[in-house]
């Protein structure tokens, strides 16, 4: 399609033609079929009455899409916005001169009311090539002046890389992040969701706030528990039962929801979140063959140091460049995590050897079916949390997309790096500690230890740094300048 005019375009903006019509949006009705039904903080950290254009990265199946249409539904309903100053259009289908008319087209229709504040949402703009520089053409001819716009994608370099070439040209003040995340739910969000009541049980806890929540969190590294945490240890026991879950389900809202009705996962969502990835990597020229084959060996040497090179020994793929370029796509397909080695004594992260994590548990269940060849997903699903080892692994994993998010949130800034700020360590004689948290040029050492029992022995990793927390199964307390804190206790302070 290569001619627009504003009756094609009101095909994805109804509400044009009635207001009311968005409540009977698809994604819409479908969240209010739901049973639990996920309201993303993010949403509430977007403002939309200024000229400013915000990103909105993640991974497939979380709800980007569904978040925008949360928005657009709360303009109409909540802030009475004018139906037809909201413009909405998914660009998956369109080449960048498309883009181009489509806004050209829109923007035409509303020329004669210019001094009213537009809202545009450009859904999943990543699959058009060269998208922001038909952004720029606009923003450089002045018609983005009142004009509120956010831009999601799944691919987060395209994201970053694009948006490093229209500086000056975003707008907000200095002080605002311009692009989000969102990403499955935290433990925090999910048990919330699951038992609503649990919040008033948090704010009688003064663990609803979440600088206080982050406060205490770090005062755990001079030996201090506060004692909300101790009395959160009540709750423990429904707390470790609702992991269970969180661990199968991951926070991913329409996977949460299927298990809690049907106790099980079908493979019909399993393969909705296996053909969006593969459909990406597949756009960018990436083989599946190899991709499977990567991912095999990931699961092998889940949560260990392991070169690039490594994988030129079991995988057909004889570069180590190439292998990276994998692993960096999965990266930023929001699939995987990397973790580097650092060292507190010349302060520096090193890059040779890495760990690479899974993002979320529903997202390690369905890659590692895939990769292995499982007949069942949801079986298999299982079967890895029946085997101590494997749940373990998913478990650090876990714990390190929790990290991610504390660091994020101590200091929000625009197109976070993980990387540059959690890290594992080593010390001369090979004693490991899982991630080192680096905040304000201060290390923050964080241990996990999913075991029955936890001995004096587990905590000699934290000698180096003379702190230090290990996240247990069960216990909480002190050993000297250490503390141990359940694992649920723990993803619930984040």
């Amino acid at each position: 399609m290569n001619v627009f005019d504003i009756s094609q375009l009101s095909d994805q903006n109804k509400w044009w033609v009635d207001k009311k019509n968005i409540d009977s949006d698809f994604k819409l009705s479908q969240i209010e079929n739901l049973e639990y039904k996920w309201d993303p903080n993010i949403r509430h950290y977007v403002k939309l009455d200024q000229d400013i254009i915000y990103t909105i990265r993640g991974p497939r199946q979380v709800g980007k899409t569904t978040l925008i249409k949360l928005i657009i539904r709360d303009l109409l309903h909540n802030k009475n916005v004018k139906p037809e100053n909201i413009f909405f259009w998914s660009f998956e289908r369109n080449t960048a001169e498309e883009l181009n008319k489509i806004i050209q087209t829109y923007l035409n229709w509303r020329v004669t009311e210019k001094s009213e504040r537009k809202y545009l949402f450009f859904d999943e703009i990543c699959a058009v090539k060269d998208w922001s520089r038909e952004l720029i053409y606009f923003a450089n001819k002045g018609d983005f002046v009142n004009c509120s716009i956010i831009v999601t994608g799944s691919h987060s370099m395209d994201l970053k890389h694009s948006t490093e070439l229209m500086p000056g040209r975003r707008g907000g003040s200095e002080n605002d992040t311009l692009d989000k995340i969102l990403l499955p739910m935290k433990f925090s969000e999910f048990v919330k969701l699951i038992k609503p009541e649990f919040k008033e049980r948090l704010f009688d806890l003064e663990l609803v706030n979440k600088k206080d929540r982050h406060r205490k969190l770090l005062e755990l590294f001079e030996g201090k528990i506060d004692k909300s945490i101790e009395d959160l240890m009540l709750l423990k026991k429904e707390l470790d039962a609702l992991l269970e879950i969180y661990l199968l389900t991951g926070g991913v809202p329409s996977v949460i929801n299927e298990y809690k009705s049907t106790e099980t996962i079908s493979v019909k969502l399993f393969n909705i979140y296996l053909n969006a990835v593969i459909g990406d990597l597949n756009k960018y020229n990436y083989k599946e063959l190899y991709f499977k084959q990567i991912l095999r060996e990931i699961f092998v040497t889940l949560s260990c140091p392991i070169s690039w090179n490594s994988f030129t020994k079991t995988t057909e793929i004889k570069s180590h460049n190439t292998v990276q370029d994998y692993i960096t796509a999965l990266e930023e397909l929001y699939v995987a995590n990397i973790s580097y080695r650092c060292s507190i004594h010349d302060k520096r992260i090193h890059n040779f050897m890495k760990k690479i994590y899974i993002l979320d548990p529903f997202f390690f269940h369905a890659l590692h079916g895939w990769s292995n060849s499982k007949t069942n997903y949801f079986v298999n699903a299982k079967e890895n949390l029946m085997n101590l080892e494997v749940k373990s692994k998913i478990i650090e994993g876990v714990v390190y997309n929790h990290l991610c998010r504390l660091v994020y949130s101590l200091n929000p800034r625009d197109l976070f790096d993980p990387k540059s700020t959690i890290c594992y360590y080593e010390d001369k004689s090979k004693k490991e500690v899982d991630f080192v948290v680096i905040h304000d040029d201060k290390y923050y050492p964080f241990e996990v230890k999913y075991q029955a029992t936890i001995t004096n022995s587990d905590f000699i990793g934290f000698k180096s740094f003379n702190k230090g927390v290990l996240i247990s199964k069960n216990e909480l307390g002190t050993y000297r300048n250490y503390v141990k804190i359940p694992i649920s206790l723990f993803l619930m302070m984040v």
